[in-house]
């Protein structure tokens, strides 16, 4: 499953479980299935920004870049509150 049909499964079970015996149970597989419909988004955006990159005859750019970036940032932020 793609995480497009784990989403549709986890509204299904969602709809199913106000009806449901034991909503509880039902409620619970449709929380697998949200939380595997968001590890597959998550999973395909990874995927594109590395196709993207090398589309364009590049390198992603190092998980430690990315880090110090993303630190630099938030401290840029949080001088500019101060």
């Amino acid at each position: 499953m793609n995480g497009y049909e784990h989403y549709q499964r986890a509204e299904e079970l969602a709809a199913k479980a106000e009806g449901s015996y034991d909503p509880a149970a039902v409620t619970a597989l449709a929380n697998v299935h949200a939380t595997l419909a968001l590890a597959s988004a998550i999973t395909d955006a990874n995927r594109f920004r590395e196709e993207l990159y090398a589309g364009n005859g590049e390198e992603p750019p190092a998980r430690t870049e990315r880090k110090r970036r993303a630190s630099a940032k938030s401290r840029d932020a949080a001088n500019d509150y101060l």
